[in-house]
């Protein structure tokens, strides 16, 4: 193994921040200003988390990339996944130059598809690069190495902050230029900056790497993914409308907010990648959900006080992304040999809680607002946390 100072190692990370941030923000832009894609298109908030949901379906083939990247390698697999990105954006701005409104109509039809294109673009890149540094950096170095990586996924939200400008500007199609252009800059950095690998020969599955994947901690760790990806998923589709029904906020006002998240999953990304390999995986990712369930049962305590979100919010995204950033090199740590197989099957169940959660959030914020939504939320990670105590080992 490379040590991590090693400069191709190096140069992959830096690869790593453009292009992984590239996708992120393709598939998470869209979040705060889903209620401006639904009026634009003429549609109801709920059809729109059943988009969401159409798109989370599409990542349940993740359990297929990794014989994908057997046959064409890590570096061709993340270039297709930039082209993916690249479509699904393409595909969103060409809404804006067609007329139509309602479910059926051709900008519907458009959005849909950016949206399911958009889907298929995250596990593409997010597996490969995963197994390209777990089987190049050592274990005792792997959670800062994998956690600058997850950096990508609040730097991905900083594209809100110029979407939610165009989006006022322009129009709500326009929210997907600026992951546009960086998709395309992504390709260049993976070309230029990141190793070939050369395909592996295909291994063909027998029941002993199978049992490998299935063994009980690690089925343990799929179902904790799952928990606490629904109650982030929940609480994510609601949160635009939640901005602008209990503080007004208007469409560039909420990009603006947005910066205030982006800070706060930065610093949960940064605590974990300096300090997770001091005070061990699994606890960071305890803590995280523990911490977590305080902040989501304390949404309902914001009332109509704008500080009171800010500060909410900050202990929200912080304490989510600690929680996700930990766990991927623990899935890493204790997946071995099969890590990949884990990460596609973590993926998966991140996939099958959004399909439950787009559509739920706002039937549970008609009911009770963010209260209730963060209430569920709250229940499901304490879920996951005592699962993790009990089923999941420090180490492999």
């Amino acid at each position: 193994m490379r040590a991590l100072t090693s400069r191709p190692v190096l140069a992959a990370l830096v690869a790593a921040l453009i292009a992984r941030t590239a996708v992120n923000g393709g598939f998470r832009v869209v979040y705060p200003f889903l209620p401006e894609i639904a009026r634009g298109l003429g549609v109801s908030l709920t059809v729109m988390g059943l988009l969401l949901a159409l798109r989370a379906l599409v990542a349940l083939g993740a359990p297929l990339v990794p014989r994908l990247i057997e046959r064409i390698g890590h570096r061709r697999t993340m270039l297709l996944a930039l082209v993916t990105s690249v479509l699904g954006a393409t595909l969103m701005l060409a809404a804006g130059g067609v007329e139509g409104v309602g479910v059926g109509s051709t900008p519907f039809l458009l959005v849909t598809a950016s949206l399911v294109v958009m889907g298929a673009a995250k596990p593409l890149y997010d597996l490969p690069m995963q197994g390209w540094f777990g089987a190049r950096v050592a274990h005792e170095r792997r959670g800062r190495v994998l956690g600058a990586t997850e950096l990508t996924w609040g730097l991905g939200l900083v594209l809100a902050f110029p979407a939610g400008l165009l989006v006022a500007g322009v129009g709500w199609p326009a929210m997907m230029g600026p992951p546009l252009l960086l998709a395309l800059g992504g390709i260049a950095a993976v070309l230029w900056l990141l190793p070939g690998d050369a395909p592996r020969t295909p291994a063909r599955p027998t029941p002993g790497r199978m049992r490998a994947v299935l063994r009980r901690p690690l089925v343990a760790l799929v179902v904790v993914t799952a928990l606490f990806r629904f109650a982030a998923e929940l609480l994510f589709v609601v949160y635009g409308r939640w901005l602008e029904v209990d503080f007004g906020l208007a469409v560039a006002a909420i990009g603006a907010f947005t910066l205030v998240v982006v800070v706060a999953e930065l610093a949960g990304e940064g605590a974990v990648t300096a300090f997770a390999d001091r005070i061990g995986l699994r606890r960071s990712v305890l803590l995280g959900l523990l911490g977590s369930a305080v902040a989501y049962a304390g949404l309902g305590l914001v009332g109509d006080s704008l500080l009171g979100a800010v500060v909410a919010v900050v202990g929200w995204f912080l304490l989510f992304e600690a929680t996700i950033t930990a766990a991927i090199p623990l899935a890493v740590a204790l997946g071995g040999e099969v890590r990949e197989r884990l990460l596609s099957l973590l993926a998966a169940a991140g996939v099958l809680s959004a399909v439950v959660a787009a559509p739920l959030g706002p039937v549970l914020f008609a009911l009770g607002g963010i209260a209730l939504c963060g209430l569920v939320a709250a229940g499901s990670v304490l879920l996951a946390a005592g699962i993790l105590a009990r089923e999941v080992p420090a180490t492999a």
